[in-house]
């Protein structure tokens, strides 16, 4: 269901540290009006109804719905200058 890159693996500890939280990742689709819709990370608290799944040792949920919708998630890190942050791609395209 969730394929968790090394990289992107520390990359969450190291946030997850720095900020003080222990609550699981939720995998979502988010929106920002003026494009197709893409996948975003959050800290957030399981739901009743979410699919749970551990990688390295850190939690993530996702909803029923939007596991259907995209299929399958990557996430990886990217580390270049300039361009920093955690790149979320699906099995299926989100944006159609």
């Amino acid at each position: 269901m969730i394929e968790l890159e090394a990289k992107a693996g520390q990359a969450i500890k190291s946030f997850l540290a720095e900020k003080g939280a222990q609550r699981p990742l939720r995998i979502h689709l988010q929106f920002t009006g003026c494009c197709d819709p893409s996948l975003g990370l959050s800290v957030d608290n399981i739901r009743e109804s979410d699919l749970i799944q551990e990688v390295d040792g850190l939690t993530f949920v996702i909803s029923p719905e939007v596991h259907q919708l995209v299929g399958d998630v990557t996430i990886s890190y990217n580390d270049e200058i300039g361009r920093k942050g955690f790149i979320l791609t699906s099995d299926k395209p989100v944006s159609e």
